[in-house]
């Protein structure tokens, strides 16, 4: 676990200084793909300045092997607040379906990632 005044990388990053948590189960697009900075601004504007906990799985995510884990603030899932928000996407491989209903509930209230955004194909 790693608790902190987190700031922001982008849609699904979480950092701690110069350690960058990978939230577990979301797929958020990148900064220069459609709605990148609408992620990051919504993650930006849920967490950054604030105490964050992240209980990590003991895995790894990309080239850079950040460490992943479900992040919290206030009690409050932070991969499930940018799902509902439309502002990341569930992965299935990774989140076990955990995100799919507010997934599906954010596109029935008019916020579809998904038309813009595709789920990477480790998802």
């Amino acid at each position: 676990m790693i608790t902190g005044i987190a700031s922001v990388e982008d849609g699904d990053g979480i950092l701690f200084g110069d350690v960058e948590i990978r939230l577990q189960g979301i797929a958020a697009p990148e900064l220069g793909d459609p709605f990148g900075y609408e992620s990051y601004l919504g993650l930006n504007a849920l967490a950054s300045g604030k105490e964050v906990r992240c209980e990590l799985d003991g895995s790894t995510a990309g080239r850079s092997r950040r460490p992943v884990g479900i992040c919290f603030l206030d009690g409050l899932d932070v991969g499930l607040a940018q799902v509902q928000a439309g502002l990341a996407r569930d992965c299935p491989s990774f989140s076990k379906g955990r995100y799919r209903d507010a997934e599906k509930e954010a596109k029935d209230a008019g916020n579809d990632l998904s038309s813009v955004y595709d789920l990477p194909k480790y998802c």
